[in-house]
């Protein structure tokens, strides 16, 4: 899977101002991530409107985590920065007609997604940060980490089916 560049760089932004507590300059930032200060400002606009940061404004201002990396998921961070389809596309998606075999292809596709969806959920950027400290085992380490979920997703009740 390859991210968007937005979604890359805001992901660096993040993981950034997780490991630098306080307030960080936009310029900081964007020298240290190799992030266009531009395009960051307009992404940190969209993690600020999902409460993932907080801007500071001021000659000292600058960006901030909202709340601990440990309460923050790559989830949502995605979420804030990926586009969502318009209901437009959805209502033409709900409009073709389906046969048996379309209906079947719709819940599995529907299973994928909830189930990527609860694994970016149980990442917090306090894994991702514990992960780049760690040197041989970064991969082990976040495969625990999954592994973990993957149980936790099997005890959930089954979905509704979703259109």
């Amino acid at each position: 899977m390859q991210l968007k560049a937005s979604t890359d760089y805001g992901l660096r932004a993040v993981m950034y101002l997780a490991q630098h507590p306080g307030i960080n300059s936009s310029r900081a930032i964007s020298e240290e991530m190799a992030i266009p200060r531009d395009y960051l400002i307009q992404l940190a606009q969209l993690l600020r409107n999902a409460h993932i940061i907080k801007a500071h404004p001021g000659k000292n201002g600058g960006y901030s985590l909202a709340c601990d990396p440990s309460k923050i998921t790559l989830l949502d961070v995605i979420d804030a920065l990926e586009d969502e389809p318009s209901e437009g596309a959805r209502a033409r998606r709900e409009e073709r007609g389906s046969t048996a075999l379309v209906e079947n292809m719709k819940e599995i596709y529907e299973l994928v997604l909830e189930s990527y969806d609860a694994y970016l959920d149980s990442i917090s950027l306090e894994m991702l940060l514990e992960a780049s400290k760690r040197q041989e085992d970064k991969r082990e380490f976040l495969a625990q980490c999954l592994s973990i979920e993957s149980e936790r997703l099997m005890e959930r009740p089954a979905a509704s089916k979703i259109a």
